[in-house]
């Protein structure tokens, strides 16, 4: 598939070096640890991963929770029939996830952050969307062995990890705004 992430036409001062070609499966394992132990955590659309008590949503997971995912602080999770429309989240905590979500943990010279921002890209989820399966929106799934086939282009570690501070940055400003609403 040809890649719909273009380079930045706007560098930070001291980047030149081009964005190298990447599959995610380069960046990204799949964690596929399960405990039934663990805070219950929720991928989010707009929120990205939160503590599960702190939705006003009725707990339906199963009593068992043997096959619950592991999350640890720094993955990113992922709702497998949600993606394609951006339910995943850098996870800021450890805990556990239900099935139904894919959780992947950055490999060296990733920064998980940077790539949690690019996975909420409108063009990055029109990506997930086209690589989606399933005969109908209801059913799309987009699972790690077809995730990890997608191409991106992604910048060397430091110039990821300068992006990451800017958004934290950004992001930080807009909590601190709508606080003063």
């Amino acid at each position: 598939m040809k890649n719909e992430n273009l380079v930045p036409k706007v560098r930070f001062k001291g980047f030149s070096d081009p964005w190298e070609q990447r599959k995610l499966g380069e960046l990204f394992n799949e964690r596929k640890e399960k405990s039934s132990q663990g805070e219950l955590l929720s991928v989010t659309i707009n929120s990205g991963i939160v503590k599960f008590d702190t939705l006003d949503r009725k707990n339906n997971s199963s009593a068992d929770k043997s096959n619950y995912r592991v999350v640890r602080y720094g993955d990113i999770a992922y709702n497998s029939m949600r993606m394609w429309q951006g339910a995943s989240g850098l996870s800021m905590y450890n805990g556990i996830v239900s099935p139904a979500y894919t959780v992947i943990t950055p490999r060296t010279n990733t920064d998980a952050g940077f790539m949690a921002v690019n996975f909420k890209r409108k063009s990055m989820i029109q990506v997930f969307q086209r690589n989606s399966q399933g005969l109908t929106s209801d059913t799309w799934n987009l699972k790690f062995p077809v995730l990890k086939n997608i191409r991106i282009s992604i910048p060397k570690i430091t110039e990821q990890q300068i992006i990451t501070e800017l958004f934290t940055v950004i992001n930080n400003l807009i909590a601190a705004n709508e606080d003063k609403r």
